[in-house]
């Protein structure tokens, strides 16, 4: 049975992605390095810590990846200041689906709460929707380590099994797998492929399709 959705933010219910995309490269150069053209992906849904150590790993220990994030943060939240962060499609819909049919509703995100809160008050559609919520640096290790999902669950009250998770970055598929979720991926930038099958229980177009999806696993 099927009690707890379990969110991802930025991709799934912030159309962020692109955005993102473009802030990257730009953060780089400032800093006078070379984005490799696939390094978005591979930090995408990865904390603090995690994105740090790819960087690390990339350009050396001299690397100033905090200085690198918070750069990339603050002009995600300059949008955000402007009231001009877009949401994906539906997700009023299905927020009032999911509280209709009495689900309980986290957030686990890589993003920092800070982040989170800053986008709860200028976005009134993110405001007051979770029943718990666990950020970035909240877990001993982010994803793809199952620990936010698992915590979201526990914070939720449910177990890992009783809860669907969305999410559409690589590093979140294999995070839900691991919990143990029911792992939606709802694909932004990086499309389902073969390689993401054994991390994904089923893929859907948008958000419209969730509450449809709930119905048909605990029918």
């Amino acid at each position: 049975m099927i009690r707890g959705v379990l969110f991802d933010m930025d991709g799934v219910l912030l159309d962020t992605e692109k955005l993102g995309s473009q802030i990257l490269p730009q953060v780089f150069t400032e800093l006078g390095y070379d984005c490799p053209d696939d390094l978005y992906f591979r930090v995408l849904g990865a904390n603090r810590q995690v994105s740090n150590q790819i960087y690390y790993g990339l350009f050396g220990n001299d690397f100033p990846g905090d200085l690198a994030d918070k750069m990339f943060f603050d002009r995600m939240l300059e949008i955000a200041h402007r009231g001009e962060t877009p949401v994906k499609p539906a997700l009023k819909e299905c927020i009032d689906g999911l509280k209709a049919r009495g689900i309980k509703i986290a957030l686990a995100t890589s993003s920092e709460r800070s982040v989170v809160e800053t986008y709860q008050r200028h976005l009134p559609v993110m405001d007051g929707i979770f029943d718990a919520m666990v950020c970035g640096m909240e877990v001993p290790n982010g994803k793809p380590a199952p620990d936010i999902y698992r915590l979201a669950a526990e914070k939720l009250g449910l177990a890992p099994e009783e809860c669907v998770g969305v999410e559409d970055s690589r590093n979140g598929v294999i995070s839900l797998r691991a919990a143990g979720c029911h792992s939606v991926m709802i694909p932004d930038l990086l499309p389902f492929s073969e390689e993401l099958a054994p991390y994904v229980d089923t893929c859907l177009s948008s958000l419209r399709d969730l509450c449809p999806l709930i119905d048909r696993l605990n029918g």
